[in-house]
């Protein structure tokens, strides 16, 4: 009789094996690494949705990056300042 499969929960070796210490800490992704990775989700969306040209290796060097990124918290700025609730 075959195994039954469970398709709701992805298939990951790594969680199906025994894993010693040392090594489960090194397969968790720190904090500035992932910090990175998210900035580049967002800058990469950011230049799809505007035709700007997507360069990683200047991710936080670019005039275009270091502009938008005034923009956003400009934005974030006026969101806080609109949302302040006056008694």
């Amino acid at each position: 009789m075959a195994a039954s499969l469970n398709f709701h929960q992805p298939f990951n070796l790594i969680t199906k094996m025994a894993i010693p210490n040392y090594i489960q800490k090194t397969l968790v992704m720190k904090p500035e690494v992932s910090k990175i990775f998210d900035d580049l989700e967002e800058w990469l969306n950011h230049c799809r949705f505007n035709l700007l040209p997507f360069e990683p290796k200047d991710l936080y060097k670019s005039k275009e990056y270091k502009e938008w990124q005034r923009e956003k918290a400009k934005a974030a700025r006026y969101a806080r300042r609109d949302n302040q609730v006056t008694h």
